[in-house]
């Protein structure tokens, strides 16, 4: 008999991890941490950085006084050298106001395979960051810097990287590499969602129409999104894939919010957290 190999995956969504926030931390509160493989994207990086910390409403709180800062989002950035997203002010706030435990997080680690996904600014492909704590920081601002959106890319040793989301936005076929046989997907977005162009890929496209590489990247984001929603939904012997997702549209989107909207998708998602534990744990 085949052994079980469990692997979590976290989709990105920028502020729409609040949800991604409060699953976790229904399992931090059940004490929930069966994985022998965790991934995040993008912003989900940041809510498995606080769930390996064991730092229980943490990205809560740190979503919840970012959502409505302009210093953090702001759109007259669009063409200012961080973007929208201010990855610098982020960096700056949750290491200054919310620290790592990076001593938990490295225990927790121990044994495990920790990956942060970003993208290879000049190929296009997906490059899967192992996080140290030298390191930690980098591969967080590596896998969620998006041109035009965030500060365009990062460099961390020698690679020039830019948000995973634009080669791998939901990485269950790379847990499947890794040995996974059952993988729990924490989405942003309901189950049945597709994507359509993003106006950000579609400007992107434009804006870096002389890299061939980086202009497929951002032009089919959607393609790749959707290539992955269904795989998901497919059903594939030998692997059990189960999506804990919202109901309905969050009513947080990407970079926008305010504290009313913040705390009804987080409690959304602590709900399903704890609902999860409880229906899948004896």
């Amino acid at each position: 008999m085949t052994q079980e190999k469990t692997a979590l995956v976290l989709q990105g969504g920028a502020l729409r991890t609040i949800f991604t926030s409060g699953v976790l931390d229904g399992f931090m509160a059940k004490g929930y941490f069966p994985f022998d493989i965790l991934i995040g994207v993008s912003a989900g990086t940041m809510c498995l950085s606080y769930y390996l910390g064991n730092q229980y409403r943490t990205t809560y709180e740190i979503i919840r006084r970012l959502a409505d800062d302009k210093d953090f989002i702001n759109l007259k950035n669009i063409f200012k050298e961080e973007g929208i997203v201010n990855l610098t002010h982020l960096r700056n706030f949750t290491t200054t106001k919310f620290p790592i435990d990076y001593k938990k997080a490295l225990e927790q680690k121990k044994g495990r395979i920790v990956e942060f996904v970003a993208t290879d600014f000049y190929t296009g492909k997906a490059v899967y960051l192992h996080p140290t704590v030298e390191n930690w920081n980098d591969c967080l601002i590596a896998s969620s810097a998006l041109p035009l959106y965030s500060k365009g890319s990062h460099t961390l040793d020698g690679q020039k990287l830019i948000d995973g989301s634009w080669s791998d936005p939901v990485p269950v076929k790379r847990a499947i590499e890794l040995g996974a046989n059952k993988i729990i997907v924490i989405r942003t977005t309901p189950k049945e969602h597709k994507d359509t162009k993003s106006y950000i890929g579609a400007l992107g496209a434009v804006w870096y129409r002389d890299q061939k590489a980086l202009k497929n990247c951002l032009q089919n984001e959607h393609l790749f999104y959707n290539s992955a929603v269904d795989f998901m939904n497919k059903k594939h012997e030998n692997v059990k894939i189960i999506q804990i997702a919202p109901n309905q549209k969050l009513k947080t989107t990407a970079n926008s919010s305010n504290q009313t909207k913040v705390l009804e998708d987080y409690r959304h998602g602590l709900d399903l957290g704890i609902q999860f534990v409880m229906n899948n744990v004896n």
